[in-house]
């Protein structure tokens, strides 16, 4: 939901955006914790017609929702922030 002045207005993503974007964070968040996951995640995402053009499209929000996640989690697990990345 976003509010602007007054005025709310509801974001509705596709079923299709919103199975292809949960299981992408599932996927990434289960890697990083080291589980093996296969093709379960590519199969689920075709199952719902999700893409990797969809995949890149939502990228931004993927990579934030797995990081706030794997943070509150095991912060040792946290994405390098900008400046670590540079580093290494």
């Amino acid at each position: 939901m976003i509010s602007l002045c007054c005025i709310t207005y509801v974001v509705v993503f596709s079923k299709t955006v919103r199975e292809t974007e949960a299981e992408a964070v599932a996927f990434v968040v289960g890697n990083a914790l080291g589980l093996e996951l296969g093709t379960a995640a590519s199969d689920y995402i075709q199952l719902y017609d999700g893409n990797a053009s969809l995949i890149a499209e939502s990228l931004e929000f993927i990579q934030r929702t797995s990081a706030m996640i794997l943070k509150a989690i095991r912060p040792e697990l946290s994405l390098c922030d900008s400046a670590e990345r540079s580093e290494l």
